[in-house]
Parts: structure tokens; C-alpha cells; sequence
């Protein structure tokens, strides 16, 4: 590869990571990061002569003082400073890519690359932001190494000079050997960089961190919803929430009918659920337990869940939860406890900022039976209502119901009828309403569509036979995802279901029928690089997002048992132990503990193989003694070295384009005082170097004097 293309390469790499992390975040729009994209392509095509006149040169200097103006007006006008300042860091970079002439702007491109690259850190946490950040550690050492070359071959010729042009078009420089070797220099610089981070964990965020933080949209979670909003992302394989079941069996089932509970609305008009503003109150904490109905007991069911950021702070809770775990944040070096807080309607939500993927635990009943609320008045009439004009969705409840009084019976008739027997199918096809109320069209004309349609059915029709009712939405089923060991729920997994106040509790009913309730696993290729890739996420999320000071003394503890495991816990009490020594820790049993003789037997190892490599290197070493250059050649550059050393010190020094015997004529042509004695020399070093005429040590000695003479007969010879 031509050097001078291979610069280009390794810049417009180098300069695309550093761009790329900006965008990874939020700051950007749309049409701004396909501007940035757009400009960064075109600016591959400015070559000579077009980086040549002076009027190109001007043009940038003039828009790089434009922009900066209306950059700091729009900062002005209440613009958020940093998403200004990143994007003039774009557009500095883009106009350095256009104006690259000297090695000053690769140099200027490569630092402005790696402040875009600390920048990203701000931005993005996710995996996407890992990919980058490898890239950049493997094409840092390219870049650093290429510059420099250009920087050095500019101060050898000039910067525009024919020689410097010429060795930008040479292949000797840019080889997969010098590739190769300056990509082992990654391997130091990543475990430098690991070494780092976990020796120096986070110990809180900074005021910056929460402008990194993307969050989902997802229908139905926020203060009301539309009929028709789940249908649009049935089909959403987009993963915003993880499930780890502290027992399932074996072999996991591919997909989980797991009910996970979000929000409850109060009041249906229009086609339209919506939540009464009622203030809520902060749930009981103990440590980092909250307590939603009471403390868990044995036998409730653990659940681990892994929750990506939302537009809403809503938590998500299997059915039947009675507790949660939600372990503390860590800043400036103390633990944060986050405050949850619980509306009327069972409607949980958590504050503070969240900087990656929020992890918490619930602990549920096994068998939920409903749970019980104390409802206000005001919001009690709210579950009571039924819009007007209704009248005939009531005469449908009550011949539904007839003869029926209890109100348990008469929720499962309800639910039967709109569930099963044919009345009613599922399809995610938008009703065709034409103005009319959508709730009405399904029921009498329509008799089809998706949960939200069949959950407002039924709890309306519950109202009308004066039961509270309410809608709620969540996310029902999970599918298995077995390379990160848990359950994936996806966008697609939204539902609506209701809820029916029964002798003092609510009670969970489904009039939505089986075929639009948990859907298929999917399966195919493309679904396991999906899970391979969030499964990736999530690790990247727990042991890099979430590193912080409370798991590095984790991983402490976790040397120091090993290291006492080393020493075969003589005496000694295993870490965190107090009245027995029964070789285990907190993390478990110490399956490995070698005595003494295992310690001997490593080090005997590494001593061979230490021995080993000297031994290697040796015959390295003789191996390549024996191709140096034969006595009469090896003294015929030694020769020469020597007359270069004294044509240097004289003011002669010989340029690299010229060839030994051009220099030794150039001097003799310009009476160069000691030109007799430069030709001699130069004579002998080329017969002994590349002819067959040797070089005796006796004349080797004496032309080296000769040579060692020409700085002084120079310095003598009178100036003209």
C-alpha cells in the first residue's frame, strides 16, 4: 500500500471513531448527524491542487470563525452549551479533513479524534460505545506511527518538496509487516487501560453523565393511552427488560408466561385511558429492601430484573410482588439510596437519574390471589365511571351476566365472552371507526382487535354493573435467551389487562384471547445475533457501566480468599467467618487449594521455560551473526560511516536522494578543499561494499585516518 494512502486510511478511520462516539449520544438530530455524515464523505475528495490555493485555505479559516459565532449565539439564545460545543468539535474535524496539506493537520486530526473519543464517554455507555472504543485502541498505535513518519520525512526534504512526494508514493513503508507489529501495540495499551479502570473504579457520576443516558418509547406507560398504541409494536424484537428467575427448571422453557405489572389508568373517554394526578407516597425502605405489601418470606419467588431506561421511571413487578431490592448507587464514594414511589392504582416509579440498564429484585407469592389498596373517594368514583352514551355496552354486560350476582362470576363471564366462543377475534389491524367511538365499533361491528380494545371491554362493562374496574398495561411472556442465561422481554411483549375490585382486592383478569397474549418464540439466525448482541449488552452494562468502588472490594475479597486458598488456610478463618473454618467464604466453596509443592512445581516451570527463551534468543542472536556481512564489507561500511561523520561536521553532510559517488563528485565540482581525500575513500567503500576488491585491515586503517582528516583540511582550507 502507498504511504500516503495508507495515512489517508488510518486518518479518516481514526477521524470516523472519534466522530461516531459523538453521535452514538443524543445530541445530535436526525438530520444533523446525516449532515456530519454527508460533509465527512465529501471531504475525502480534497486533494492537490485543490488544498493548493490559497482562496480554499481562506474559505475554512473564514467558516471555522463563522460558525464558532453562531455557535456561541445559539448558546446564547438558551441552546444547551454542551450539544453547541460538540457540534463545533464536529465541524472542526470536517474542515481539518478538507485542509489536510502537512503533517501539523494529521497531527491536529489525530488529537482532535481522541478528545471526540473522551467526549463519547459523556454520551454513550452502551455496547455500541465498546466497539468504538476497541477500534480506537487498535488504530491509535497506525495513526501515532504513520504521522510521525510524515512528520520526520517533512523535516528530512520539506514539506513540498519532489522527494517527499515521491516516498509518499512509495509501497517500502506501508507493508502488513509494519501494520502487524504496530497492532501488537494495542495488546499494552488495552491491558494498560483495563489495569486502570478496575484499579480506579467510579466513585459517583458526574454532573455531565446524565446527557449519555438514551431511553426507550414505549406505548402505554405514560399518563394515558390510546387505543390501538400496543398493536403498532407487536412485532418490536427491541429488548427492554431482562428476567432471571431464581428457579426455573431444567432445561428452561424457550418462553415464560410471566405477567410483569407497569401501570393502571382510571378514565376512559374517547378512546383515550388517562391516570387521575393524585400524589403518592414513598414506599417503606430498609437498607436497600422496599417494602410494597410486607417483608419476603421463604417460599416467595426471587426475580432478577434488568431494566433498560425509559421515557417513564416506571417499575416493572411480577404478579404477586410484595417486596423489592433495589441496591444502592454509588457516589462520591457513598451509597445513594434511590426513593420509589407508589401513586394510588399501584403504580411504582423510582427517581434519580440512571446512567445504564437498572437491576433490581422482586419477591412475589407463589399463588397471587389479587392484592388488597386503600382506594380515596375521589379515585373510587374515577373506577366507577362510564362515559355517557353507553347505554347499549351496558345492556351487553347485563345479558352477558344474567341470572348472575356474584361478582367474581360475573368477571369470568365477561371475560369468557369476550375471550372465547367465537364472539371475538384477535388481529392487530386497526378498526376502521370513521369518527365514531372506537370501543363501540369493536363491540358491535368490528368484533375484532388487539388487548387494548379487549381490556377497555371488559373493565367499562365492569363499571356498568357497578364494579371498580381499571385498565392496566405491562409487558406479558418473556422469551429465552441462552447465551446471557435469562429471559428477554421485547417491545413486542406489551399488553393490557384488567383489573376488577373484588371484596376488598384487585383481582387480574385477561379477556384477551390465547393467540394475542404470548406470542411464538421466535427463532432463525437473525434472532441469535440478536441475543448473542444483548446478551453482549448486558455484560458490558453489569462488569463495565455498573464497575464501581462497592465491586471492587468485591473483587478483593475475592483475591484474598484465593490467596489464603494458596496458602492452604492453615490456622487461618476463611474471609468473612467468625466461629467455624469450614473452608468456604461468602463467595462460596474454595474449590482449588494447593499446599506448598504445587508452588514449587510452578515456579519450576517458569524457570524451564525461562531458560528456554535465553536459550532461544541465543541461537537467534549466532544465527543472524552468521549472515552479517563478510570482513571486507563489514570494514567498507564502517569506512564510509566514518568520511559521513567528518562530512557533517564539515558543513558536507551527504542528502539522502544522493548516491555516495554523485556526493563525491558534487564536491569535487565545487573545489571542495578536501575532494582528493572524499573520492579515495569513497572509491574503496564501494569496490569492497558491492565490487570484488577487498579491503585489507592495514588500508582500512589508514583511509580510516584519511577520512577522520577531511573536517580538518576543510576547516583549514581559506574561505573564498
Amino acid at each position: 500500500m502507498r504511504f500516503g494512502f495508507a495515512l489517508k486510511l488510518v486518518t479518516y478511520l481514526f477521524a470516523a471513531l472519534g466522530l461516531i462516539a459523538l453521535l452514538l449520544g443524543t445530541t445530535f438530530s436526525a438530520p444533523e448527524a446525516m449532515l456530519v455524515i454527508v460533509a465527512f464523505a465529501l471531504s475525502w475528495l480534497a486533494e492537490p491542487p485543490l488544498l493548493d490555493r490559497p482562496g480554499y485555505s481562506r474559505f475554512w479559516n473564514i467558516a471555522a470563525v463563522v460558525v464558532l459565532i453562531v455557535q456561541i449565539v445559539r448558546a446564547m439564545a438558551g441552546e444547551p452549551i454542551l450539544s453547541v460545543g460538540v457540534q463545533y468539535a464536529a465541524f472542526l474535524q470536517i474542515s481539518r479533513l478538507s485542509h489536510r496539506k502537512t503533517a501539523a493537520d494529521y497531527q491536529q486530526i489525530a488529537i482532535l479524534g481522541f478528545l471526540h473519543l473522551i467526549a463519547g464517554t459523556v454520551f454513550s455507555t452502551g455496547l455500541d460505545y465498546a466497539v468504538v472504543f476497541f477500534g480506537f485502541v487498535i488504530v491509535m498505535p497506525w495513526m501515532l506511527a504513520l504521522t510521525h513518519l510524515r512528520k520526520e520525512l517533512e523535516i528530512a526534504h520539506g514539506a513540498d518538496s519532489p522527494v517527499l512526494r515521491g516516498e509518499l508514493q512509495s509501497t517500502k513503508l506501508a507493508t502488513p509487516a509494519f501494520f502487524g507489529g504496530t497492532t501488537l501495540l494495542a495488546v499494552p495499551l488495552f491491558v494498560l487501560t483495563a489495569a486502570m479502570f478496575f484499579a480506579f473504579p467510579r466513585v459517583g457520576f458526574g454532573f455531565l453523565s446524565n446527557f449519555g443516558v438514551r431511553t426507550q418509547s414505549v406505548a402505554g406507560f405514560g399518563d394515558d393511552v390510546e387505543l390501538g398504541g400496543f398493536g403498532t409494536i407487536r412485532d418490536d424484537p427491541t429488548v427492554v427488560m431482562r428476567v432471571k428467575p431464581k428457579e426455573q427448571a431444567v432445561p428452561p422453557p424457550r418462553s415464560l408466561d410471566l405477567r410483569l405489572r407497569g401501570t393502571s389508568f382510571d378514565r376512559y373517554s374517547e378512546g383515550r385511558w388517562s391516570r387521575s394526578p393524585i400524589a403518592g407516597e414513598e414506599l417503606h425502605r430498609l437498607q436497600d429492601a422496599y417494602i410494597v405489601f410486607r417483608p419476603p418470606k421463604p417460599g416467595d419467588r426471587e426475580y432478577e430484573i434488568i431494566l433498560d431506561p425509559m421515557d417513564e421511571a416506571v417499575l416493572f413487578l411480577p404478579e404477586g410482588t410484595v417486596s423489592m431490592q433495589l441496591p444502592a448507587t454509588v457516589r462520591a464514594g457513598r451509597n445513594r439510596y434511590r426513593r420509589i414511589m407508589r401513586s394510588p392504582g399501584l403504580d411504582l416509579r423510582y427517581g434519580g437519574r440512571v446512567q445504564g440498564p437498572l437491576t433490581y429484585k422482586a419477591f412475589a407469592k407463589p399463588k397471587p390471589n389479587g392484592f388488597p389498596e386503600d382506594i380515596p373517594k375521589r379515585l373510587l368514583r374515577r373506577y366507577l365511571e362510564v362515559p355517557s352514551g353507553y347505554e347499549r355496552v351496558e345492556s351487553l354486560a347485563r345479558q352477558v351476566v344474567s341470572g348472575v350476582s356474584n361478582p367474581y362470576a360475573q368477571a369470568q363471564f365477561i371475560e369468557r365472552h369476550l375471550r372465547g366462543g367465537g364472539n371475538y377475534r384477535y388481529t392487530l389491524d386497526q378498526p376502521d371507526t370513521e369518527g365514531r367511538d372506537p370501543l363501540q365499533v369493536f363491540l358491535f361491528e368490528a368484533k375484532a382487535g388487539h388487548c387494548e380494545y379487549f381490556s377497555t371491554a371488559m373493565a367499562i362493562m365492569m363499571r356498568s354493573l357497578g364494579l371498580p374496574a381499571r385498565n392496566v398495561t405491562g409487558f406479558l411472556g418473556a422469551d429465552y435467551n441462552p447465551y446471557g442465561a435469562y429471559y428477554a422481554v421485547r417491545n413486542g411483549h406489551a399488553h393490557s389487562w384488567v383489573e376488577v375490585f373484588i371484596d376488598g382486592r384487585w383481582v387480574t383478569f385477561d379477556p384477551t384471547p390465547a393467540s394475542g397474549q404470548v406470542f411464538a418464540a421466535p427463532s432463525g439466525l437473525a434472532v441469535k445475533m440478536r441475543q448473542v448482541i444483548d446478551a453482549m449488552r448486558v455484560r458490558w452494562a453489569e462488569y463495565v457501566v455498573e464497575y464501581n468502588i462497592r465491586d471492587q472490594a468485591k473483587a478483593l475479597r475475592g483475591l484474598a480468599a484465593w490467596y489464603r486458598s494458596l496458602r492452604g488456610n492453615r490456622g487461618a478463618k476463611p474471609f468473612g467467618a467468625e466461629g467455624h473454618s469450614s473452608g468456604k467464604s461468602e463467595f462460596g466453596a474454595i474449590p482449588f487449594r494447593p499446599d506448598w509443592r504445587w508452588f514449587v512445581a510452578v515456579m519450576s516451570i517458569f524457570g524451564v521455560a525461562v531458560l528456554w527463551v535465553r536459550w532461544r534468543r541465543k541461537r537467534r542472536r549466532q544465527t543472524r551473526a552468521g549472515r552479517q556481512l563478510d570482513p571486507n564489507r563489514d570494514r567498507a561500511v564502517r569506512l564510509y560511516l566514518s568520511l559521513e561523520s567528518s562530512l557533517r561536521s564539515a558543513g558536507q553532510a551527504r542528502p539522502p536522494d544522493v548516491t555516495p559517488i554523485e556526493h563525491a563528485e558534487e564536491l569535487d565540482r565545487s573545489g571542495f578543499a578536501a575532494a582528493d581525500e572524499v573520492r579515495e575513500v569513497t572509491d574503496a567503500y564501494l569496490a569492497a561494499r558491492f565490487g570484488v576488491e577487498p579491503l585489507p585491515l592495514h588500508d582500512y586503517q589508514r583511509l580510516r585516518q584519511v577520512s577522520r582528516g577531511v573536517r580538518s583540511k576543510a576547516k583549514r582550507a581559506p574561505s573564498s
